[in-house]
């Protein structure tokens, strides 16, 4: 037995139903482009120093998805909220940032997320070795074995020049930016967009005193 023809109404509503999934499509993916974009300008003021000194800057492919408030079970509002810059100029994320601000920097902050070298200025490498540096990392953790720990040891100083950082936290419409970067001790750098660029605005060093 054969289905019936659509009536009117019926193709009415599944054209309906149509345009809403395309309009949505569109919105995504201009949400998606704007946030790569906007990765893409951040991450030249984030290297800026260091490629303006001509080093060599080797990030990991893999976003840091491992971080947390030393004293703190775990990421919170309220410990995103108790933080401040490190500089005598004190900036506090309470002054700055809302509830809902520290809830998205908790959620989107740790996130998987993957870069690409499109992604970053030129002078910077994108390295997919970060799985590998992990696992080294927890057998050299674990292992008391004295030869094995120094072979291992060997193996991760290869790695000690590479940076790992997170999905970029974009916050108040692109008007700040959050990331956390766990070399040179980790922290989380705020940028601000100011005059259309993005620029250094502070600190916060998460570590226990």
């Amino acid at each position: 037995m054969s289905n019936p023809d659509l009536s009117g109404h019926q193709v009415v509503k599944v054209i309906s139903i149509v345009l809403k999934l395309l309009v949505f499509s569109l919105v995504c993916f201009s949400c998606t482009s704007r946030e790569e974009n906007e990765i893409k300008e951040l991450m030249n003021a984030v290297f800026e120093w260091e490629l303006g000194r001509g080093e060599e800057v080797i990030v990991f492919a893999e976003a840091e998805e491992n971080w947390e408030i030393p004293w703190l079970d775990s990421c919170s509002v309220e410990g995103i909220l108790s933080l401040q810059s490190d500089f005598r100029y004190k900036v506090l994320f309470k002054d700055e940032f809302t509830e809902a601000d520290a809830k998205k920097i908790c959620r989107e902050g740790r996130q998987a997320f993957r870069f690409q070298q499109d992604m970053f200025p030129s002078g910077v490498k994108v390295s997919s070795e970060k799985g590998k540096y992990d696992s080294l990392l927890a057998i050299y953790l674990k292992t008391s074995i004295s030869d094995i720990q120094i072979k291992l040891d060997i193996e991760l100083k290869k790695y000690m020049s590479y940076k790992a950082i997170s999905k970029p936290v974009f916050l108040q419409d692109y008007r700040y930016a959050i990331l956390y970067i766990s070399k040179e001790g980790p922290h989380l750098s705020v940028f601000k967009k100011e005059g259309g660029k993005w620029v250094h605005y502070f600190t916060s060093t998460l570590m226990l005193i």
